[in-house]
């Protein structure tokens, strides 16, 4: 009997998690959107956070489960990624052919510096990950925020930054990418080039439309046309000006020099999911959002949710396999703990925060710019989702103090409809 009234208990917090109160979010959602905010947080919980606990006092996410992808380790390189690197950042993940991939960026010891590469692991069941392999040579290949791209004719591509040189990488400067397919076979296809640099570099892969292959070539063309995937990476920088967001230009910016100045920092990591009304939402660091009402065709002036309290820290928001919306953020301005989720009925208001992680580990290795906390992560959407991971949860990847890459899941409870859903994975 305790068992059952034991299971009973987290049954009920799963649906409360997931479920919310309907007609009190549509309200709140209606003066949300007359107030002038796009996105709002009804979250009085997240004023009180106590960062002397990882959790920052907050309920972890009921059901979760979490898993090792790697876990740097400098003295025995064996149990990691073979070399004893020890940052490991930058994740993306994916679902392909009935496996869940990571992808990540690796550094001996700091941040974008050289020696680097690309890094890619698989599963079969999200909880044993095979050895972490290249996904790019190194030497060819600079991290992104997206690595995975699931073109409308079926081929799933991999993608990376190309490398000019040995300099530390930066944002602004990149633009030029390689490719490379992703068999169905879960075998990777040959390296070349997606977005030429202004001027070729030493050794630089051959141009993707060289390849006999015209499914792959066909792929890599729906690629460079999908603004929206591209716009992900820091300031539009894989589009050509003309083709990047208006508001990644702060002269385009209606308001004060005060503004404009802010402006600069918009357009970094941006995150991309339609809200039940039909909008798209744009949202990325430092709190900046904006709105699509036609498709992603224009998109009105970002703003600065008061609510949203978030700052250098990644903020990733999208719709859950039960109709509902889940926001997965830093809650602070400085620190990189605890990673909250909330969750929203209509994908304007977000509300009920729980920690997608219990303790959280010390930092293990110094290194530069390496911010302790749970940070930087990516879920399942539909650049990167084939629709053969059959699980109604929600799958996610993030950084753990940028030396261990770990996947968590999180039950969704019932579907929109109110009918039990089950977990299979």
């Amino acid at each position: 009997m305790k068992r059952t009234r034991k299971s009973l208990s987290w049954l009920l917090t799963a649906l409360a998690l997931f479920s919310g109160l309907t007609t009190q979010a549509a309200d709140q959602s209606v003066a949300a959107e007359k107030g002038g905010e796009p996105l709002r947080i009804d979250a009085p919980e997240l004023a009180k956070l106590n960062f002397d606990l990882s959790t920052g006092g907050l309920p972890v996410a009921p059901g979760l489960e979490t898993y090792t992808v790697i876990r740097s380790d400098k003295e025995h390189p064996e149990r990691a990624e073979g070399r004893g690197w020890t940052y490991q950042h930058h994740p993306d993940m994916a679902a392909w052919h009935g496996r869940l991939y990571v992808g990540w960026n690796s550094c001996e010891r700091d941040e974008d510096s050289w020696p680097s590469r690309e890094l890619y692991s698989s599963s079969t069941n999200g909880k044993e990950w095979a050895k972490p392999a290249e996904m790019f040579p190194q030497g060819v290949s600079t991290p992104l925020r997206i690595y995975f791209f699931l073109a409308p004719n079926g081929r799933m591509l991999v993608i990376a930054g190309l490398r000019m040189n040995h300099d530390r990488t930066s944002e602004r400067k990149k633009g030029a990418l390689v490719v490379r397919e992703l068999r169905a076979d879960h075998s990777l296809g040959d390296v070349f080039t997606l977005r030429a640099p202004a001027q070729a570099v030493p050794n630089q892969p051959p141009q993707y439309d060289t390849c006999a292959e015209k499914g792959f070539v066909e792929g890599c063309r729906q690629l460079l046309a999908d603004r929206l995937f591209l716009q992900q990476q820091d300031y539009g920088r894989l589009l050509d000006p003309a083709q990047r967001m208006k508001w990644n230009d702060p002269t385009n910016w209606e308001g004060d020099a005060k503004l404009k100045k802010d402006a600069e920092d918009f357009g970094k990591a941006m995150c991309f999911f339609e809200r039940q009304d039909g909008a798209l939402v744009g949202v990325g660091k430092k709190r900046w959002v904006t709105i699509s009402r036609d498709g992603g065709r224009t998109w009105e002036q970002p703003v600065r949710p008061e609510s949203l309290i978030s700052n250098m820290g990644k903020v990733w928001g999208q719709k859950t396999s039960n109709g509902r919306y889940a926001l997965i953020y830093n809650p602070d301005l400085e620190h990189r703990w605890p990673l909250a989720m909330l969750t929203s009925d209509d994908g304007i208001t977000f509300r009920d925060p729980h920690a997608v992680h219990g303790d959280l580990p010390a930092r293990r290795y110094e290194g530069l710019y390496k911010d302790p906390g749970a940070s930087y992560h990516r879920g399942l959407c539909k650049w990167n989702n084939d629709g053969s991971w059959k699980d109604d949860a929600l799958w996610l990847v993030y950084s753990l103090n940028k030396e261990e890459i770990r996947v968590i899941r999180v039950p969704v409870g019932r579907s929109a409809t109110g009918r039990q859903t089950s977990s299979t994975k």
